[in-house]
């Protein structure tokens, strides 16, 4: 009794705790906070569920103003037998205050959502539509994609005739032509090699992103493609009076990765390199083994314009050009770093940029290593 008085005190929440016994087919209390309830009789149905099917019960009680939680459970002596049921009753009251005034809350919330939802109704009539609007763009994306590829394919073959009948006129004209006349040849002739370098960009994006370009990694030596691609950079960088240096090495290792997405990855830098480095520059290519990460390295490094810190954010975005007057004489799509991030992703590889402005640039692909005792 002395307990149950303490524990009463002790829990403002605790509005009423009961031991009540089973004898002669009745309830009674043997302790109470309250010792006048001492002894009395009891006819809570819960109280004989509980006592008879041996099963703790719980149930709502009470009015508007004030709700209980009544729970019953049976006592068990160390023999495992019944000898008494604990009655008590939680007070909610605290708790319905909090849940009226979160409720109070969120009719608020729900009014301004609501107000704010009409609002959007009223801008955009499509509000409810979005997921069939978004399947359609779904769709719509699908087709554009498809009509890029076919027009790219299209265009392409026109291009190429007009740059083959382009060799043709220069060569059976040369001698005829003027000093303008050969100048205007020139210019269309670049005009037709950057429009067929875009559409050939375009369709190796489109090939990405729909997942057909082949990346069947290889055990490889990277030399090999070094070697064939700097003689086709040669003769752009003499014109420019760069110094294109190879740093050949010979390492116990090979670079997995496929041939042909390496050579097109190489393409890029070089010719990036070429373009953005000044008159009199220096371009070098340099391979080494970083034992620590088990990756073969290839870098590509020019004394060009640099690039910001800035402008290096976006520098591997879709169609992301640097816009500066250095760069407006200098053609290109803006595709070609995205590519090459997107293959050597594709690769289990990575690229990995060290730049700084006016100084130069060095762009560094790396892929899995792969031992090799021939060297």
């Amino acid at each position: 009794q002395a307990e149950i008085e303490q524990i009463a005190l002790e829990d403002s929440e605790l509005d009423s705790l009961k031991i009540i016994q089973y004898q002669n087919d009745k309830f009674q209390i043997l302790a109470s906070p309250h010792q006048k309830e001492v002894g009395q009789e009891v006819t809570d149905p819960s109280l004989s569920l509980a006592w008879h099917q041996n099963q703790n019960i719980a149930y709502l009680s009470g009015s508007t103003q004030e709700r209980f939680w009544i729970l019953v459970e049976p006592v068990m002596n160390q023999q495992g037998e019944k000898i008494a049921l604990v009655s008590l009753a939680l007070s909610l009251k605290q708790a319905d205050a909090l849940v009226a005034r979160t409720a109070r809350d969120a009719y608020v919330i729900a009014a301004l959502a609501i107000l704010l939802a009409l609002l959007l109704v009223f801008q955009h009539t499509r509000l409810f539509s979005y997921l069939n609007l978004y399947r359609k763009l779904q769709t719509v994306d699908k087709m554009k994609d498809e009509f890029i590829r076919m027009s790219a394919h299209e265009l392409l073959t026109p291009i190429v005739n007009i740059r083959g009948y382009i060799e043709l006129l220069d060569d059976e004209l040369q001698e005829t032509l003027s000093k303008d006349q050969k100048e205007y040849l020139s210019r269309v002739s670049i005009s037709a090699k950057n429009l067929s370098d875009l559409i050939s960009d375009i369709l190796e994006v489109a090939r990405i992103e729909r997942k057909a370009v082949d990346t069947t990694p290889e055990n490889l030596s990277p030399r090999k493609i070094i070697k064939e691609i700097l003689p086709s950079f040669a003769l752009k960088a003499k014109e420019k009076n760069l110094s294109l240096v190879y740093e050949e090495q010979t390492f116990p290792g090979l670079m997995r990765v496929n041939s042909h997405r390496l050579y097109e990855i190489l393409n890029n830098l070089l010719s990036n390199a070429v373009k953005y480095t000044k008159v009199g520059g220096t371009i070098e290519v340099k391979e080494w083994v970083n034992e620590k990460k088990q990756q073969y390295c290839i870098s590509v490094k020019d004394t060009g314009m640099g690039i910001s810190g800035e402008e290096q954010k976006n520098l591997f975005h879709k169609f992301y050009r640097i816009k500066s007057k250095e760069t407006l004489a200098i053609s290109g799509t803006g595709l070609g770093l995205w590519i090459v991030k997107n293959l050597c992703r594709r690769m289990k590889g990575s690229i990995v940029l060290e730049s700084m402005k006016g100084v130069g640039s060095k762009f560094t692909v790396a892929f899995p290593l792969i031992k090799n005792s021939q060297g």
